[in-house]
């Protein structure tokens, strides 16, 4: 089957490749991929950010039908429209685990990181992480709903009500989605990027949020979220932050970053981090998929082959578009 895979950790060293198709063991679920997303985290394995990973076929953010039920598997259907979660395996024994935490299983083990994942036209799958698509969410709509269950999952960490001013810092996909969700629970959102932003804050403000290019003076938020992983994000979103609010942390920060941590004790901040998602949050996901309280569509601005892997990742990189989904499937991913 074709895949993208990458070579080695060397920056940039991906290619595409005939590998064989995977053979389906007892208890699995084969998928046939219709769209495959590119996630942050894939742009900085390309950039050779995160080496000796196990496996060379990425990605994680996917939608497809099922094209093989191992022995044993039942509660699914050839054909059925589906979309995973890209968790593979846990212990099944640690706390984290037995308190449906499992996401922070220290023997979690992941699709696209761990195990070979969706850049392919074929995906193994453990039918407990399998999540079949409503009637009314396409196949590409299905390909977003793990990037919006991280966001879900940080925003369920939090207390938010409805007409709560939030700021979401960093306009990148995972912002944009950030702004969705939020104003989808109600919230007052603006959306902070810079001037290189400005294509993206342009998709935004489109879909109705409200974006800035600078914070106004004195503005301050009880809630504050950064989704830029940087530094002057997040001290930016710090500096909005009112006394006792809750900053928020989605993005990763790839390097060591410099902050004013004192004030977290003058100010009575909270910071609170999230990481992935579980099974209740791709849940919500769906629902407000399927409800149609939330419009995924602003957010994808590509959709190419997997053969044109290299264009789509170096625009992602420079800034241009917010979500590229690489069309796999042939006919099922014209649905």
């Amino acid at each position: 089957m074709r895949a993208l895979l990458r070579n080695s950790d060397t920056p940039r060293d991906f290619a595409m490749g005939e590998v064989p198709e995977p053979v389906t063991p007892p208890g699995m679920v084969k998928i046939k991929v219709a769209y495959a997303g590119i996630c942050g985290s894939d742009l900085h394995i390309y950039l050779g950010q995160e080496s000796g990973l196990p496996q060379g076929i990425h990605g994680h953010e996917f939608s497809g039908t099922i094209a093989e039920l191992g022995e044993g598997v039942s509660g699914f259907t050839v054909g059925q429209r589906v979309t995973a979660e890209h968790t593979a395996s846990t212990c099944g024994r640690c706390a984290y685990c037995k308190t449906g935490r499992y996401q922070l299983c220290s023997h979690r083990h992941s699709i696209g990181f761990d195990i070979p994942g969706a850049f392919a036209e074929y995906v193994l799958v453990d039918p407990q992480y399998i999540h079949p698509l409503p009637q009314g969410v396409s196949l590409k709509a299905g390909a977003l709903t793990e990037p919006l269950a991280c966001i879900i999952h940080a925003v369920e960490l939090v207390e938010v009500k409805p007409g709560m001013p939030v700021l979401v810092v960093g306009p990148g996909p995972m912002g944009f989605l950030a702004a969705l969700t939020l104003r989808a629970y109600g919230c007052q959102v603006e959306l902070l990027g810079t001037q290189v932003d400005r294509e993206r804050l342009e998709r935004a403000a489109a879909a109705g949020i409200s974006v800035l290019e600078e914070l106004r003076p004195g503005a301050s938020y009880p809630l504050t979220v950064d989704c830029s992983g940087a530094q002057g994000g997040i001290r930016s979103a710090m500096s909005a932050l009112e006394k006792g609010g809750t900053l928020l942390q989605v993005g990763i920060a790839t390097r060591e970053v410099t902050l004013p941590y004192d004030q977290v004790v003058y100010r009575e901040w909270k910071i609170q981090g999230t990481f992935c998602h579980t099974w209740k949050d791709w849940h919500q996901a769906l629902r407000l998929e399927e409800t149609g309280r939330l419009d995924l569509s602003p957010v994808v601005t590509g959709e190419v082959e997997l053969e044109d892997w290299q264009s789509a990742f170096e625009d992602l990189l420079d800034k241009k578009g917010m979500k590229t989904l690489f069309r796999i499937g042939g006919e099922e991913a014209a649905q």
